[in-house]
């Protein structure tokens, strides 16, 4: 059996999306453990770059739908890609020097992060009953054993690495605990997106409050627990069902946090009501004031590589979306940020003024929400999830052409069906010496066009 390009795209990006998020978490925590050997590196950078080269031989039987079904949306995407690349490749041979080289490296080994991403939201098929059973499948084990970590060490943070007694080597490639709660987040995000029921949204959220707290990233909780809101608060008003879910939600978290609170007390998770006195805020402040003066001296283009320059660490960016506009000057900034701004107002449009629950459509407002929100306040933009949300719009608004195809199609369908059905009856009177004509009843058929 041959495959067609556009099923092996969607094989391969429903793979990688599980791979990517909840196996990401299933494989560092076996590795941690001692379970397994760390086969796979760090499993992030080492599977998306396998998928880049399996993208980069299937973009060409996704371009067609891409540039006709997205309205120029992929279109602008990708040439934003083109455009990242050709800026810090004209800085680099401009300028030249170890700064500019490390500055490059960063940006290419986004690149590819950024299109693995866009083309996984864009075919992942969210209608995969496969799909979902593996992604709630890894849930409940992970979720049941971050909460035997809790019951069995008392302890409300999970750091892998902690788990970790052997050389200094093995340590490094256990992931942090950011990428666990990105990994989550997606996770939790598919989930809530692809469920119907209003009682297992409701599970899904106070349970996945749960988790996000537990993996300890404070960004992502509480992005979590924002859009966790904000969905709830746009089905209840649609449904009664989904106010009273709402109000169930509420009383259960306070009532989780108010009896456990001693222990909660001197979480990381709760320094966000008093930030002032966290080294990694101030240090975060000092960035951010940093890369204003990059961009007041240079507002047009910006600094390529100002972070490294200034900082001498590739990490030393702006945790925030200046770090575009320092990076790859105004018309970057306002590309990063108008993709994500454009699907998230086009996915709230669709859901909030046309009604639509679909998944596609709560899948690509979720990530965007979630994005939009952490690349104003807390990510840079080498953090790669915006790229999935864009994908994610892309493949609603293919979807919906589909949808709408099909729609417009099945009454033509319908009215040749009947008139192939006719025109059997009549042949069929015909070899009798029977018809409508002859007997002087007018054929009132209405046309099928």
């Amino acid at each position: 059996m041959v495959l067609s390009g556009d099923v092996l795209t969607t094989r391969a990006s429903a793979i990688g999306f599980f791979v990517l998020f909840p196996g990401f978490i299933l494989y560092h925590t076996l590795v941690a453990m001692g379970v397994m050997p760390a086969v796979l590196g760090g499993l992030f950078g080492v599977v998306s770059v396998l998928m880049f080269i399996v993208y980069c031989a299937l973009l060409p039987s996704q371009l067609f739908v891409l540039s006709s079904a997205t309205r120029g949306y992929a279109l602008v995407t990708l040439s934003f890609f083109v455009y990242v690349l050709l800026w810090s490749a004209v800085n680099y041979g401009l300028t030249g020097g170890s700064v500019m080289q490390a500055a490059l490296v960063q940006t290419v080994e986004t690149l590819v992060l950024w299109l693995v991403l866009f083309l996984l939201g864009y075919r992942v098929p969210l209608d995969s009953p496969r799909l979902t059973r593996a992604f709630w499948i890894a849930f409940v084990l992970i979720a049941g054993y971050l909460a035997l970590h809790v019951a069995t060490t008392g302890q409300w943070v999970f750091f892998a690495r902690r788990m970790i007694e052997a050389e200094a080597e093995v340590g490094d490639s256990i992931s942090t605990y950011q990428g666990y709660a990105r990994s989550a987040l997606v996770l939790l995000v598919f989930l809530i997106a692809v469920s119907e029921r209003a009682v297992v949204r409701a599970v899904l959220i106070v349970v996945g409050a749960f988790v996000m707290f537990v993996l300890g990233a404070r960004s992502e909780l509480y992005a979590f627990l924002a859009l966790s809101a904000l969905l709830l608060m746009l089905w209840a008003g649609m449904s009664v069902k989904y106010m009273l879910t709402l109000l169930a939600v509420v009383w259960v978290l306070m009532a989780l946090v108010v009896s456990q609170f001693e222990a909660l007390s001197g979480s990381r998770q709760l320094q966000i009501f008093d930030l002032s006195g966290t080294s990694s805020w101030l240090a975060r402040q000092n960035l951010g004031q940093r890369a204003v003066e990059q961009i007041l001296t240079s507002p047009l283009l910006g600094r390529f590589g100002g972070h490294i320059a200034s900082a001498e660490v590739t990490g030393g960016y702006a945790h925030s979306m200046l770090s575009a506009w320092v990076n790859y000057g105004l018309l970057g900034f306002f590309l990063y940020v108008g993709l994500t701004l454009s699907a998230f107002a086009a996915a709230a449009y669709r859901l909030l003024f046309l009604g639509d629950r679909g998944a596609g459509w709560v899948f690509a407002f979720s990530l965007n929400f979630v994005c939009l929100l952490l690349m104003v306040l807390a990510k840079p933009v080498f953090w790669p999830l915006p790229a999935l949300g864009w994908g994610a719009y892309a493949n609603a608004l293919v979807a919906s052409g589909r949808a709408r195809d099909t729609s417009d199609t099945r009454p033509a369908e319908m009215a040749g069906h009947h008139r192939d059905e006719t025109g059997q009856h009549d042949a069929a009177r015909n070899l009798q010496g029977r018809n409508d004509n002859e007997s002087g009843t007018p054929d009132l058929r209405s046309s099928a066009l």
